[in-house]
């Protein structure tokens, strides 16, 4: 059934010959891995195998069978940040600025066998990430808006991976605009990744990504290829029932910033209620700034915020 849904897809794009299809074919492509991963797929929302193996299926689940990367600045999620900057390339900013992030990541479907750990689920995530200057009356430096689509397979206890489309697009803020004459370079991007995450410890994960860019907006200045690697920790209760500590190191670097290390580094607190987290902690980052309009510029930052991961 599979195969015939992306036979379908792949006819209704070339039909259609608008460039928007290619999220539908891509779409297609995603559940043609679940075709090839051995993952039973079910149609009755709880069965047993002979072997007693219980494969459950649903919509929305509430979490991910992949994990999240904890430092990573271009995650979603609701956050504030106040961060103070070491140094900065980025014109007429002062070395004080607020981040604010608004998003989260929508389980649309799930299905998995709980005997063995495996199992597949598509993924929905969205959300905003801002920076504000409080010298210039709190004015917007820039934002970005992100999305992605994601089948997140979990092989077994040890491993996870995630194939999906990330999108990304880049402004820059009016008030900075008028002050400097600033112009947008048009970032916006959009690639195909795939990541691999391994449990290598109990509460310890390791990971590792590329992404190529597809759809790359100012092709004079932007090049596809991305990679990325990370640690993390992870004690939900490290001292209580509901209290822990976290921390987590990202390094990530672009072809477009002839590969540079872009490095990330988070730690603090972390609470646990029903299947939503809440950090307090900070942030180290030097590198590239996280807001696409400004790829080019480096900074350096060190920030004190609150995270809540939905």
């Amino acid at each position: 059934m599979l195969l015939e849904l992306q036979k379908i897809i792949f006819k209704f794009s070339a039909v259609s010959g608008n460039k928007n299809i290619k999220l539908f074919v891509y779409i297609s492509v995603l559940l043609f891995a679940v075709s090839l991963s051995n993952i039973p797929l079910v149609a009755a929302n709880e069965s047993v195998t002979a072997n007693k193996n219980i494969s459950r299926s649903g919509v929305f689940p509430q979490t991910q069978l992949y994990p999240s990367y904890i430092a990573n600045p271009l995650r979603t999620t609701f956050s504030m940040q106040y961060m103070h900057f070491d140094k900065t390339e980025i014109t007429n900013t002062s070395e004080r600025r607020y981040n604010l992030k608004a998003g989260g990541h929508l389980g649309l479907y799930r299905n998995e066998d709980e005997k063995t750990n495996r199992g597949w689920q598509l993924t929905f995530s969205g959300g905003f990430q801002g920076q504000f200057d409080p010298a210039a009356s709190q004015d917007n430096v820039g934002w970005d808006g992100i999305m992605a689509l994601s089948l997140e397979i979990r092989n077994n206890n040890a491993f996870a991976q995630r194939l999906g489309i990330h999108h990304i697009s880049s402004h820059i803020g009016d008030e900075l605009i008028e002050r400097t004459g600033l112009k947008r370079i048009n970032y916006t991007r959009q690639e195909m990744r795939y990541g691999l995450l391994w449990f290598m410890l109990p509460h310890w994960q390791s990971y590792v990504e590329i992404g190529k860019g597809y759809d790359l907006r100012n092709k004079t200045l932007q090049k596809p290829w991305r990679s990325e690697i990370g640690f993390q920790y992870e004690n939900e209760k490290y001292w209580m029932s509901k209290l822990g500590w976290y921390m987590g190191t990202d390094f990530s670097s672009y072809e477009e910033n002839n590969w540079d290390i872009n490095a990330s580094l988070h730690l603090g607190l972390i609470s646990r209620v029903n299947e939503r987290k809440y950090r307090i902690g900070f942030e180290f980052y030097e590198g590239r700034s996280p807001l696409g309009e400004f790829f080019q510029r480096k900074e350096k930052n060190i920030s004190f915020g609150l995270w809540f991961d939905i």
